[in-house]
């Protein structure tokens, strides 16, 4: 709710068409992540409100919280900033969401599993908010970013690919 009522305020709605694709892609990676580590869970959201178990919180956050993060995140970039400035950006919002993500661990919503930690989350959300300004600018690359780090992680948590339906 919180999400929605900033998204109101600060999202640029007017131009949501420009930050569609990376709406979309943004999304599509974590359907990718949540097939790919559906039996070698790395973090598990348990259930709570709305959501009976992990997929359905994951879809939910997935349609509703992806979309408005993208179009807040986006619409606030500091595009024409220093790349001090952008970095910081980037590093404030990572560090917001990995403190709501620890939260969520503090309140028992949210599991880690098969050695990921909190450090492994903050890292992933540095790479979220940097491959959405990529994806936003060169949604190619953004792409083949977003493959390779996924390589990097079956390799590193041993996701067993190999024995998936």
């Amino acid at each position: 709710m919180i999400l929605l009522i900033f998204a109101c305020i600060y999202a640029d709605w007017k131009n949501w068409r420009i930050y569609y694709p990376t709406i979309v892609f943004t999304v599509c990676i974590d359907f990718f992540i949540t097939i790919l580590t559906y039996e070698h869970s790395l973090w598990y959201f348990h259930k709570a409100f709305l959501a009976p178990n992990h997929t359905v919180a994951d879809f939910f956050i997935a349609f509703t919280n992806y979309p408005l993060i993208v179009l807040v995140f986006l619409s606030l970039y500091p595009y024409k900033a220093q790349i001090w400035r952008k970095l910081a950006y980037i590093f404030i919002w990572s560090s917001l969401f990995t403190v709501i993500e620890t939260i969520f661990l503090f309140l028992k919503l949210l599991s880690y599993h098969h050695v990921w930690t909190f450090w492994w989350s903050y890292v992933v959300w540095i790479f979220i908010f940097m491959a959405i300004i990529i994806h936003q600018k060169t949604p190619l690359f953004a792409w083949l970013l977003c493959f390779s780090c996924t390589i990097f992680l079956i390799l590193y948590f041993h996701i067993p690919v190999l024995k998936m339906k």
